[in-house]
C-alpha cells in the first residue's frame, strides 16, 4: 500500500475533525468529493486501486455522526420499507450477490470490456478484481446516503449541507480557475499533489483553441459533469430568491465554466437540463405563482437565444467559428476515436444484458457508456426497477411540515435538480453504475424525512416550488 501526502493530510483532517461539531466533517467531506483526480492511498495488492480521499474521509464521518444518538436513529429509519434507503439498500445487496455470482454463472458465456481493461479489447466474461472493487464503492454510496439522512433529519442540519454545497460550488470554480492559471504559466506541477491517483490524467490538452478544463478532476467530462451539478443547484436557489447575489454569480460562473469546458457531456448535459428546467418552471406558471426570478427566467431565456441567433446569423466569422465547435464537440462526436470505443462500449454492454438473459453480468463485470445501459449490463431486469424506485422515491419524496420554511424547501428542491443534471450526465457518458458520493448527499438532501413524522403524502414533489416571494427566502 502507498500512502499519498494527500492521504496523510485526510486522516489529520479527520482525527481532528472527531473532536469538532458535526457541521465541520460534513463541510469537509462534501468538498473532499471535489478530489476526482486524487488518490489518498494506493493498494497495490489489489491491482493498484485508489482510495480517494473522499471514501477515506467517509469513514470519519460515520464515526463522527453516527456517534450522535438522534441521527443515528435517524439513519435507521431511513432504511425502513418504502423509503429511499429501502430500495437502495435492496439494490446493494442484490448488486452485491450478482458481483459474486454472475461472472461464474455466466462465465465465458458472453464478451465484456473489463473496467480496468486498458487495451480496449474485450475479454471472456468471469470473475474480476473489479468485482470487488465496485462492490465496496457502492456498499460506501450506501452507507453515505444513510448517514446523510440521518443528519439531514432536521431544518437547521438540512441548512447546513446548502451552505456546505454553495461552498463547493466556489471550490469548484476555483480548481477550474488554478487549472487553467498553472497551465498558462507551465506550472501544473503545483497541482500534482492533487493529481496523483493512478488514472489517464487529460489535465493538458487543448481542443480547437481552447484549453480543456479539468479542475480537480481527471479530464474535461468529468469537471463538466460536476459542474453541471452545481449549476443546477444555484440556479435553482436563485429561481427560487435564495442568497440572489450570491446565486445568481455563482451561476453565471459555472455556466461560463461548462461553456468554455470543451466537454461534450458538459455541452449535450446543459441543453437538456435547461429544457427541463425551462419546462419545469413553465408548468408550475399555469398553476402556481412564480418568483420574480422565474419570470426573468421564463421570458428572458427565449429572447437571449434569439438574440444570440441573429448575432450568429449576420456574421459569418462566429457562425463558422461556432459550426466548427459544434461538429467537433457534439455533431461529429460519435465519429470520432472516443465515440466509436464508446459506442462499441455500449453495444457489448446490451449483448451482454441479452446474452445473460436479462441477468446481467455482475457490477464491475462490465464498463458502458451510459448509466441506464451499464444498470441494464450489470444488474438486469431485476436490479434496474429496483434501482429505478430508488430514484423515483428520492425525487418524488413527499415529506411532512416543510411548507413553513420556505429556505428548507428551497435547498431540497435545489438537492432534487442537482440529482436530474447528473443522471442526464451520467446517461450520457458513465462508465459504471457507482454515481459518486456527492450523488447520495444530495439524493440524501433531497427526502430525508424528520425522525418523528411519519412518511406522508401531503407534500410536493420534484415539480413543487414554494409560494414565495424573492424576499421571503432570500
Amino acid at each position: 500500500m502507498t500512502i499519498e501526502v494527500i492521504g496523510i493530510f485526510a486522516v489529520v483532517v479527520g482525527i481532528f475533525s472527531l473532536f469538532r461539531g458535526p457541521s465541520d466533517i460534513v463541510y469537509i467531506f462534501l468538498c473532499s468529493t471535489l478530489l476526482g483526480a486524487s488518490a489518498a492511498f494506493v493498494l497495490e495488492a489489489v491491482g493498484g486501486v485508489n482510495i480517494s480521499p473522499a471514501h477515506l474521509l467517509l469513514g470519519f464521518l460515520a464515526v463522527r455522526l453516527l456517534n450522535q444518538d438522534e441521527i443515528a436513529r435517524a439513519s435507521a429509519n431511513s432504511i425502513s420499507f418504502g423509503r429511499p434507503g429501502y430500495w437502495l439498500l435492496l439494490t446493494v445487496i442484490y448488486s452485491v450477490v450478482c458481483a459474486f455470482l454472475m461472472p461464474r454463472l455466466f462465465a465465458g458465456q458472453t464478451m465484456t470490456f473489463a473496467v480496468r481493461s486498458q487495451d480496449g479489447y474485450s475479454v471472456p466474461l468471469g470473475p474480476a478484481t473489479s468485482n470487488l472493487t465496485q462492490s465496496i464503492y457502492f456498499v460506501g454510496d450506501l452507507v453515505c446516503f444513510i448517514v446523510f439522512c440521518g443528519y439531514a433529519s432536521t431544518a437547521s442540519r438540512r441548512k447546513v449541507l446548502g451552505n456546505a454545497a454553495l461552498v463547493c460550488a466556489t471550490l469548484n470554480l476555483v480548481f477550474a480557475v488554478l487549472d487553467l492559471a498553472t497551465y498558462f504559466t507551465g506550472t501544473t506541477q503545483l497541482l500534482s499533489f492533487i493529481r496523483n491517483a493512478n488514472y489517464a490524467m487529460l489535465n493538458d490538452t487543448e481542443v480547437a483553441g481552447f484549453k480543456r478544463i479539468t479542475g480537480s478532476f481527471t479530464e474535461a467530462s468529468s469537471f463538466g459533469s460536476m459542474t453541471l451539478g452545481y449549476f443546477a443547484f444555484t440556479s435553482k436557489l436563485w429561481l427560487l430568491g435564495v442568497r440572489s447575489r450570491l446565486t445568481l454569480v455563482l451561476t453565471i460562473c459555472s455556466l461560463l465554466a461548462l461553456l468554455f469546458s470543451t466537454s461534450t457531456t458538459a455541452y449535450v448535459g446543459l441543453a437538456v437540463f435547461l429544457v427541463f428546467a425551462y419546462l419545469q418552471v413553465l408548468v408550475q406558471a399555469t398553476y402556481r405563482p412564480m418568483t420574480t426570478h422565474m419570470a426573468m427566467f421564463i421570458f428572458g431565456l427565449p429572447i437571449i437565444l434569439a438574440i444570440s441567433i441573429m448575432v450568429l446569423a449576420f456574421s459569418d466569422t462566429y457562425w463558422t467559428y461556432l459550426r466548427g465547435l459544434l461538429d467537433t464537440f457534439v455533431l461529429n462526436k460519435m465519429s470520432t476515436e472516443s465515440g466509436v470505443e464508446r459506442t462499441a462500449w455500449n453495444s457489448q454492454a446490451l449483448q451482454n444484458f441479452y446474452e445473460t438473459y436479462g441477468f446481467g453480468v455482475g457490477n464491475g463485470s462490465v464498463r458502458a457508456s451510459s448509466f441506464p445501459v451499464g444498470v441494464l449490463a450489470s444488474l438486469g431486469v431485476l436490479g434496474a426497477l429496483i434501482f429505478g424506485t430508488f430514484f423515483a422515491t428520492v425525487l418524488f419524496s413527499r415529506t411532512k411540515g416543510e411548507l413553513s420554511d420556505p429556505l428548507d424547501l428551497a435547498y431540497r428542491q435545489a438537492a432534487k435538480s442537482v440529482c436530474v443534471a447528473w443522471l442526464i450526465t451520467a446517461t450520457t457518458s458513465a462508465a459504471l453504475i457507482d454515481l459518486g458520493l456527492a450523488f447520495f448527499v444530495f439524493a440524501a438532501l433531497a427526502c430525508a424525512k424528520p425522525l418523528s413524522s411519519s412518511y406522508s403524502t401531503r407534500e410536493f414533489g420534484l415539480g413543487h416550488i414554494p409560494m414565495a416571494k424573492n424576499r421571503l427566502v432570500r
